[in-house]
């Protein structure tokens, strides 16, 4: 089944995007499709840290004086690593 949708772009924007899926041998709707899966795709298996380094802030002195305070040893790491899949 095929979904049609109008969405709305700045015409630099859209300029950018056409003149590059025409380069590349793609209609726009099919650039703009691949990019997206592929966003998608690269968020869902990105690693927590990776997630949390492309997405968050850094905290403040004051808050990392508070974990500071929390005497963690963040060198023990006998956890398990997680995707952003298990806590979302």
């Amino acid at each position: 089944m095929i979904v049609r949708k109008n969405i709305t772009l700045d015409e630099r924007d859209y300029n950018i995007i056409a003149t590059f899926a025409s380069n590349n041998g793609l209609s726009f709707s099919e650039m703009l499709r691949k990019t997206a899966l592929d966003f998608i795709d690269r968020a869902e298996n990105m690693e927590l840290l990776q997630y949390m380094n492309a997405n968050l802030e850094s905290v403040s002195d004051e808050e990392q004086a508070e974990i500071e305070a929390l005497d963690i040893d963040f060198n023990d790491l006998t956890g398990a690593e997680m995707s952003v899949k298990d806590v979302l």
